[in-house]
């Protein structure tokens, strides 16, 4: 029995919250009832969002692959391919659409196009199809030349009124704009809230559940995916990045096209962010407080906390309880751990909250890089021209400028960091106190950032932040009911139920009972 394969394609994302698809669909499933000679063949291609007339569903797109499909004897002769009209096949000109229908036609497998029933085989192009064909060839190819012609215009109208009269640009905006580039305060306020959460270093598929956790309708679906296009979008700072997606011509940034939702400082601080965690594994932002900054002395990997009921909370080393491959097997009180954090995280705390705050210099660090870039992007068109146009005097000369300006912008840069002057202590200290409260995986987030961390080794001794093992858990105290830590001056007695689960906030205005000093 000859197969039928679906062929389904819209060039618009627009497109994908329409009926095109389920249209189509519907027309393929009309035809099979009418024709119970073809089986529907598990080979089924689609093309969503991508353009027929610019090519991108032959390379690399569903149409290429029906291509491969009939090439490699998946599609043999006398199947159909059926599509609901020939511009589903492309709109390009008319050899190149000859040349993409022509392996399919010379396999002896057919086109049915569904808006008129009509086939398209060797058989009936020998006859008046070919002028048919021809015909919608041209005429789809023509209206999506026009079609092109009309936006660029528009766009270049719209580009120019952003650029010399400081009007809004009306396009497809980001979720905190409206078309019309007015901000939607509700959705900015969370928007700001991810760069902060992205910034401080939690993951984006966390963020991405808190964006949706929210209770703002336009962030309900959103996804980690989402929140790293946010945080590249220079749109965030008002920016419009013109010819973005045309690989023919350098990109064009204009200022100040739309209301930021963040600040110049904070965007350049989630580049800087995005940059130093390109290269590292991507890590899952954990629950727990502690989890992530208690590190296995042996295997390396993270220290999870265990709650049993009945029995005290403890922490044990995830690879060796899960796999087995790990020969640590100390298990700790977590109330041990919590402990060690009360001891020697503070000044750690200050550190890391620290990123948050903006230095006296940092705006203007943050300025010079945003100019830094702009000379670059300039290097890279005038570049461009030169390779096409030959070393014109005039861009030999334009690129030695733009090269001087960011070599100075780097330059005032570089002196800047050296000089950059932090927040007063207790500005950062009253930060840490908040963040503690409203957010301790935030806060963990920041501490992994700056390099905190407790591992523990078989003997459990723990060291501090990758320093010497300093502290050890001797294990609990009969007479007092309490566990027993020694820092090598001194042993503490440490009730299990004084710090809450976070092990952020005390429960107990005096949590450490020493017992014995300068042991």
């Amino acid at each position: 029995m000859p197969q039928a394969i679906s062929y389904v394609r819209f060039s618009s994302l627009r497109q994908k919250h329409g009926n095109s698809v389920e249209r189509q669909e519907q027309m393929i499933g009309e035809w099979l009832v009418r024709y119970p000679e073809y089986t529907l063949s598990d080979l089924q291609y689609k093309d969503l969002g991508k353009s027929g007339y610019k090519g991108e569903h032959v390379k690399g797109g569903g149409f290429g692959k029906l291509l491969d499909a009939i090439q490699q004897g998946a599609i043999k002769t006398g199947d159909v391919v059926l599509v609901e009209a020939i511009d589903r096949t492309g709109r390009l000109d008319a050899v190149d659409m000859l040349g993409i229908i022509h392996p399919i036609l010379s396999a002896g497998v057919s086109i049915i196009t569904l808006d008129d029933n009509q086939t398209y085989n060797r058989e009936s192009l020998n006859g008046s199809a070919i002028f048919l064909l021809a015909a919608k060839i041209q005429s789809a190819h023509q209206y999506s030349a026009a079609l092109s012609r009309r936006i660029k215009a528009s766009y270049e109208t719209r580009k120019k009124a952003a650029k010399e009269k400081g009007q809004t640009p009306k396009r497809s905006t980001p979720v905190w704009l409206t078309s019309e580039g007015v901000l939607i305060e509700p959705v900015a306020q969370q928007v700001r809230i991810a760069f902060d959460l992205y910034i401080s270093g939690v993951g984006t598929s966390t963020i991405a559940k808190r964006m949706r956790e929210s209770g703002v309708p336009e962030l309900a679906r959103v996804a980690g995916a989402s929140v790293r296009r946010w945080i590249t979008n220079r749109t965030a700072i008002g920016e419009w990045e013109v010819y973005k997606l045309d690989d023919n011509r350098p990109t064009e940034i204009i200022q100040n096209a739309y209301p930021p939702v963040v600040s110049l400082s904070t965007f350049q601080k989630a580049q800087m962010h995005k940059e130093r965690v390109a290269t590292k594994p991507v890590k899952k932002t954990a629950k727990h407080f502690l989890v992530g900054l208690m590190k296995c002395g042996v295997c390396g990997k993270n220290y999870i906390v265990q709650h049993r009921a009945g029995k005290t909370s403890s922490v044990r080393c995830r690879t060796n309880q899960m796999v087995g491959d790990c020969t640590n097997n100390a298990q700790l009180p977590l109330a041990i751990m919590q402990a060690l954090m009360a001891f020697c995280a503070d000044e750690w705390k200050r550190k890391a909250v620290s990123i948050l705050n903006t230095g006296i210099n940092e705006t203007e660090i943050a300025h010079l890089r945003s100019e830094a870039e702009a000379y670059t992007a300039k290097l890279k068109g005038l570049t461009e021209s030169v390779m096409a146009l030959g070393a014109v005097p005039e861009l030999v000369a334009a690129m030695k400028e733009n090269s001087e300006a960011r070599d100075k912008a780097n330059a005032a840069i570089a002196l800047l960091e050296r000089t950059v002057t932090p927040f007063a202590s207790w500005a950062t200290t009253t930060d840490v106190w908040r963040i503690e409260r409203d957010d301790p995986q935030k806060l963990s987030s920041l501490l992994a950032q700056v390099g905190f961390s407790i591992t523990i080794y078989p003997d459990k001794t723990m060291a501090i932040a990758g320093g010497e093992a300093v502290w050890k858990y001797k294990g609990k105290d009969k007479s007092s009911n309490r566990f027993v830590l020694d820092n090598g001056h001194r042993l503490y007695m440490i009730a299990r139920d004084d710090y809450c689960d976070t092990g952020v906030e005390r429960l107990s205005d005096d949590p450490f009972l020493e017992i014995l000093e300068g042991q």
